[in-house]
């Protein structure tokens, strides 16, 4: 049989207090460190609100989202994360549509964080509610997202949606903006 090595979790601060996500080391101190996996959704209701959660910890607005888990895919954490958070069950037929990858590595103050951003039309006879995660679920007019205050990029994530569906000028992925991300084209 193969010998055991000891593998340690360890956080590499090299951005200050931000930790570079998930440090795996073996015993012969080689080490790969990644960054956490997450997804973000746009929820929308018809074509001019989106769903939202209120974090209970910041009291800030967000989008429904989660961390992936070891043996998902982030289609199906999109999945568990809607049942989860907002006892939402998508109909079997409906496409979430993949928008971006938001991966700025200071998008996250807690740790260095990849979303995978997915834009999901929430059927009008499905009233969200709100999971353990969440203060509450508001509905909220997208020409009111400027206005409000929301937790990390999840504002970017959102003007991007609103230009990305309102102009022949959809956003760019890169340096754009605050945060530095891959964007979908919106076919």
């Amino acid at each position: 049989g193969g010998t055991f090595v000891e593998r340690k979790w360890h956080s590499n601060g090299a951005l200050g207090d931000l930790k570079e996500g998930s440090c795996w080391c073996s015993a012969d101190n080689y080490c790969l460190c990644t960054p956490s996996l997450a997804i973000d959704a746009v929820l929308l209701s018809g074509s001019d609100h989106v769903w939202l959660v209120r974090r209970s910890d910041t009291g800030q607005l967000a989008l429904m989202g989660g961390f992936n888990e070891v043996g998902e895919t982030s289609l199906e954490t999109l999945h568990r994360e809607l049942a989860e958070e907002m006892s939402i069950v998508l109909p079997p037929d409906s496409e979430p549509k993949l928008f971006g990858v938001y991966n700025d590595p200071m998008r996250d103050s807690r740790r260095h964080t990849s979303s995978v951003v997915y834009v999901v039309e929430v059927p009008g006879d499905v009233r969200p509610e709100a999971g353990d995660d969440a203060a509450e679920v508001l509905l909220l007019p997208l020409a009111d997202v400027e206005k409000e205050d929301f937790f990390v990029d999840h504002k970017q994530i959102l003007l991007d949606y609103i230009q990305a569906t309102s102009t022949n000028n959809p956003p760019v992925s890169g340096n754009g903006g605050l945060f530095r991300r891959s964007i979908c084209p919106m076919a």
